[in-house]
């Protein structure tokens, strides 16, 4: 079980090891999902499932499929939920590279505060709300240009260490890359930068769509 004397890297390797404990309760997921999908009108179609592990981590699975005949074969996506004294955290666990991806109680309050902009929703449902709207990043080496941009929306964290910067679905990520862990430290829109600024981040949303277009199987 995660406590919050553990390092980011025995959080990772916690998580990463849990999810052998949840093999069967993916399996039968798989099953449901597919019965879903068969009865779904609208797609790409998307179901997550809460799992919890032998150690009694909550995970979350996720299942995608962009067309119905896709039911068998569904895209996977984990993450784990936990709390710390600060507050409530996720990581989202990438099996491709053995990365994880730490998104902190600040990062959901910038995401509340920014782009959902509603005070009523749980914690939990932000949290919830950011995975099924969030399915992929590109990222950048942060130079002081994007420094810049952290510091005009992060004023109090002058001196906060930044390795990169993504675009995603809904915004801008500024992080810090710690071995195989990135800590996703805060978001920006799109509607908040200012004119000077967006050029800046062309080139990282242009690729973001096309990914998209990748993705979704659509004309670029």
């Amino acid at each position: 079980m995660i406590v919050p004397s553990m390092s980011v890297h025995e959080i990772h390797n916690e998580l990463f090891e849990d999810l052998h404990s949840i093999q069967t309760k993916v399996d039968i997921c798989k099953k449901d999902f597919g019965r879903r999908v068969l009865k779904a009108s609208r797609f790409p179609y998307t179901f997550s499932y809460d799992c919890l592990s032998r150690k009694k981590n909550l995970l979350v699975v996720s299942f995608t499929v962009l067309k119905r005949s896709q039911w068998d074969n569904p895209i996977l996506g984990f993450y784990g939920v936990y709390n710390r004294p600060d507050g409530k955290y996720a990581a989202a666990l990438s099996l491709e590279d053995n990365r994880s991806m730490i998104y902190p109680p600040h990062f959901f309050k910038r995401y509340r505060e920014r782009l959902v902009k509603d005070d009523k929703i749980s914690n939990d449902e932000i949290i919830r709300l950011f995975f099924k709207k969030h399915w992929g990043i590109v990222q950048a080496v942060v130079d002081e240009n994007f420094k810049t941009v952290y510091q005009c929306f992060e004023s109090n964290d002058k001196d906060e260490r930044l390795s990169f910067v993504s675009a995603s679905t809904e915004g801008y990520c500024f992080g810090e890359k710690q071995g195989n862990v990135n800590i996703i430290k805060t978001i920006v829109s799109e509607e908040m930068l200012f004119e000077d600024q967006k050029p800046l981040f062309d080139k990282l949303r242009n690729e973001l769509m096309s990914l998209a277009n990748q993705f979704f199987k659509l004309p670029v």
